[in-house]
């Protein structure tokens, strides 16, 4: 018994050296359809610091992002990135993909975009968010999109990227 209670005692001080900390990679898209002004709006949260390591793996740049050194470049690098990460398909027709801006609240960075609607009677919406998914394997994108006051949320990795709204 005197052995185990030393082993534990020995054991806990090394324990309690690592590092408790675990980072979770998370960003959460809220996304509306909206008829009446012929678009899909998204709203994206996402790390700052999440988003400047992939961008600087992406692009080799150094942007600064949230600082007074930011690169004037930086929505030039954002509004790519997001476009070619963040897509929205109706009936297998990609929707026409434009950067609003951004905007830090915290260590997040708030990022506005939209989706030009195409006529049709029925609508297949596809979406795909693969933001950060290329830098962090564990990366968890949460989407809620809503569309005629219903609401579909969905969890996507980078092996499941996409969901098909069926509201």
């Amino acid at each position: 018994m005197k052995t185990w209670i030393l082993f534990f005692l020995t054991l806990f001080p090394v324990i309690s050296l690592q590092p408790l900390d675990h980072k979770f990679y998370l960003s959460v898209t809220q996304m509306e359809f909206d008829a009446d002004k012929n678009r899909i709006t998204a709203i994206s949260r996402v790390f700052v610091d999440d988003l400047e390591e992939t961008l600087r793996q992406r692009y080799d740049v150094q942007l600064a992002l949230g600082t007074d050194r930011e690169d004037e470049k930086a929505s030039f690098y954002i509004s790519r990135y997001v476009e070619q990460k963040l897509t929205v398909e109706i009936n297998n027709e990609p929707l026409n993909f434009s950067f609003a801006g951004f905007t830090y609240q915290n260590d997040q960075i708030v990022l506005l975009s939209e989706f030009s609607l195409i006529e049709s009677d029925e609508y297949e919406i596809k979406v795909t968010n693969a933001l950060i998914t290329d830098a962090y394997s564990e990366q968890q994108n949460l989407v809620h999109f809503r569309m005629n006051q219903k609401k579909q949320s969905e969890v996507l990795t980078k092996e499941r990227s996409f969901f098909v709204v069926v509201l």
